[in-house]
């Protein structure tokens, strides 16, 4: 650009589209369960979130499955906790304490690498493509690192 000229950056203006994800470290297999949802977090997302992680521990017949998990109200809303009731023969489920994020190995490990590396100071040109961002990252890294 010419000496004492700005380069102008075409976007779409202040429209702000979310895209919100549930993300859960499998441990011991280092692995990544991962869906993403659209403007807002909710039970039912949750509890999709959670029958994914149901046909993961079925399919690699593991018996019991502990889930760690902060006090969203998403995680704690009537439905969600009928529903995790219900699950009880292969489910166990632990709440972090509240206002506590450095406790949480999703929010240490993954959520800010993620916010790092693929949305922060990025332009994307639809939400489509974020998602498809976040996705190949969530599958390229594939396993987390060790806590």
């Amino acid at each position: 650009m010419m000496k004492g000229e700005q380069q102008k950056v075409v976007h779409p203006g202040t429209k702000k589209e979310k895209v919100n994800a549930f993300i859960t470290l499998l441990y011991p297999y280092n692995g990544i369960k991962f869906n993403m949802t659209g403007k807002t977090r909710n039970s039912v997302d949750f509890i999709n979130h959670l029958r994914n992680i149901k046909r993961y521990v079925l399919k690699r017949k593991v018996k019991r499955f502990i889930l760690v998990i902060v006090n969203a109200s998403f995680h704690v809303s009537k439905k969600t906790k009928r529903y995790m009731e219900t699950q009880s023969n292969w489910l166990t489920v632990l709440y972090l304490p509240k206002r506590s994020p450095f406790l949480n190995p999703v929010e240490t490990k993954v959520n800010r690498n993620l916010k790092k590396d693929v949305c922060a100071n990025y332009f994307y040109e639809t939400k489509e493509e974020l998602v498809c961002c976040m996705q190949k990252y969530l599958r390229r890294i594939g396993c987390w690192p060790k806590i």
